[in-house]
């Protein structure tokens, strides 16, 4: 679906709505993927879907109803999109008023952003094939019995409304995961990357990594929970300041009490220094290395955004509702997130540390009290004893209980950046994150899971 075709397609099927207010979105997905498990292909498949949506207002009422759309046949879509207008202004017209309800957004300005790649996005399966039986040899090699999934997408996404906006969106990307585990299940590894193109996945030094952290991390030592200083790799700090900061960075949280960014008399901290003066935090659609969608669902543009510079908060996101309720602009909106880091290497962080856990992943990542931002979680797949500057021996797994802000706020070292993608939200949202070497990193309890 090219942006001629999509604009041609939602144009006639606009043509016939007969409230004034409809909105249209497409998507088209070319998704191929190959699960291994026990150092074999499990799984191969390619799936090509379109997908529409369609909301119609009639008055401050409003429905929206979805189906599947052959884009491929230009009047096919055509003509299923009329039908889902049809049923979508018949349930509109049945609806109870929106209290939220805002106009549609007329024509927009949107940034160019180059995030297609044809090799990845149209790779054969046997090329897939090949990748992955690069990793399945370095973990037959190193002796580790490995299981993951590599998927590969194409996409073309388009919105267009009855107010004049049409914005259109192509994009690829590829994610590799493997999780390795020692024969005897008593180690555990795991290494996750993505890019936009094909040529930035390295499958043999991924599950090479994942093997090492396996071996590595065989029979666990117990240590009483508690504060420790630690490092986070940049998987783990993907794992819990990736998978929260799109709700922790929320305006209306802020601005009704219900955030760790809540300041006196209703007012939010934009504007304090909350964190280390060395933390910078933005988004920018137009990264070279993680591009993104430079639209929000709606339409609304995305452009680079701080929303931390140099330990100051400088931004919190507005809906456009929420903008307009408290005359503010709407934004800006988070679709990929960057946070600056330096050129001290991983094993630079750990020599500067006198004692001290290496945390290489985050998983079960679940909230406690958004007021503090304070989450729960547990480590896994590889977690280490650092003494003197040395890794000295691995370690069991705990449960902890952390803050983000906190922990943003009490940086002692900041490495490499890496592009990392968060294991629960796998695929779904990009980042390019430092390791962290942290004053403090609060452990509450011991988990016997490898």
């Amino acid at each position: 679906m090219t942006s001629e075709q999509a604009r041609d397609i939602t144009g006639k099927a606009l043509k016939a709505a007969t409230v004034p207010e409809v909105e249209i979105s497409l998507s088209h997905d070319r998704h191929g993927f190959l699960r291994f498990a026990r150092n074999a292909p499990t799984t191969s498949g390619l799936t090509l879907t379109g997908q529409a949506n369609v909301t119609a207002w009639k008055g401050k009422r409003k429905a929206s109803v979805a189906g599947a759309v052959d884009l491929a046949n230009p009047k096919s879509a055509v003509d299923e999109l009329k039908r889902l207008v049809v049923q979508a202004e018949r349930l509109a017209a049945i609806s109870p008023e929106d209290r939220e309800y805002l106009p549609l957004l007329g024509p927009q300005k949107y940034l160019e952003v180059n995030a297609y790649d044809p090799e990845t996005a149209e790779m054969t399966a046997a090329k897939r094939a090949q990748h992955v039986a690069d990793a399945i040899r370095v973990a037959n090699e190193r002796k580790v019995v490995g299981a993951g999934l590599f998927e590969q997408r194409g996409s073309e996404q388009a919105i267009a409304n009855s107010a004049g906006l049409f914005a259109y969106h192509r994009g690829s990307v590829a994610t590799f995961s493997i999780t390795a585990r020692t024969p005897d299940d008593r180690g555990s590894g795991y290494t996750a990357v993505s890019s936009s193109r094909i040529s930035g996945l390295d499958f043999k030094e991924t599950a090479a990594m994942a093997a090492h952290k396996a071996v590595e991390s065989r029979n666990g030592r117990e240590i009483k929970p508690e504060d420790y200083p630690a490092i986070l790799e940049p998987q783990a700090v993907a794992d819990l300041i990736g998978n929260t900061m799109r709700g922790i960075v929320d305006a209306r949280r802020a601005d009704e009490g219900r955030s760790v960014f809540s300041g006196p008399d209703g007012k939010t901290r934009i504007g304090e220094r909350i964190f280390d003066p060395r933390v910078t935090v933005y988004t920018d659609p137009a990264n070279r290395t993680i591009p993104s969608r430079p639209f929000d669902g709606d339409g609304y543009p995305i452009r680079a955004a701080d929303f931390i510079r140099e330990g100051v908060l400088k931004n919190l996101t507005y809906s456009r509702y929420w903008a307009g309720r408290n005359k503010k602009a709407a934004g800006p909106f988070l679709n990929n997130l960057i946070m600056d880091g330096t050129d001290t290497p991983l094993s630079k962080l750990i020599e500067n540390t006198e004692r001290g856990v290496l945390v290489t992943r985050l998983w079960y990542i679940r909230p406690v009290d958004p007021q503090q931002a304070l989450y729960t979680g547990l480590t896994r797949d590889g977690l280490f004893w650092i003494e003197d500057g040395k890794i000295r021996h691995p370690l069991k797994n705990f449960r902890f209980n952390e803050s983000p802000y906190r922990l943003l706020g009490d940086v002692a070292e900041i490495g490499q950046v890496l592009p990392v993608v968060a294991g629960e939200r796998y695929g779904d949202f990009r980042m390019m994150l430092p390791a962290l070497r942290l004053k403090s990193f609060r452990f509450t309890s011991i988990s016997d899971a490898v």
